[in-house]
């Protein structure tokens, strides 16, 4: 009896899973984030905006989204799994089941209030953002 109680237990613990490194991740990411630069592909060009340009991204519960000079420009859902990257680890990357032309497969990562995202494809770009208050 002691031996199926253990099982039971192990089998039960086993499959729990710990969502809370993506919890945490989803709930560092929301909020609006100004774009202050991009570089990368072929070339290692890099490119920052204009004067009178301004994009925000958008992290809002499931939902990403693009501002260009605050008009919309994008609207997709989103969620974060840890997936195998291709800089060779596995990072938080924020995924969509329903990507538009905007929408890229994207690693991220925190550095105080900056927000770095990097597609998930060969001689794409990486962008930085910072915290919008």
């Amino acid at each position: 009896m002691k031996k199926m109680l253990l099982l039971i237990a192990l089998v039960v613990i086993s499959s729990c899973s710990n969502d809370d490194a993506a919890t945490t991740s989803q709930k560092n990411l929301q909020g609006k984030w100004k774009w202050t630069g991009s570089s990368g592909g072929f070339a290692g060009t890099t490119v920052t905006p204009k004067p009178d340009e301004v994009i925000v991204i958008e992290f809002s519960g499931s939902n990403y989204r693009t501002y260009k000079n605050g008009a919309l420009i994008s609207d997709a859902p989103f969620e974060i799994k840890t997936e195998s990257s291709i800089f060779g680890d596995d990072r938080p990357t924020i995924v969509s089941s329903n990507p538009d032309k905007y929408f890229i497969r994207m690693s991220f990562s925190f550095e105080g209030n900056k927000l770095f995202l990097a597609q998930e494809c060969y001689d794409c770009f990486g962008s930085s953002y910072v915290r919008v208050k």
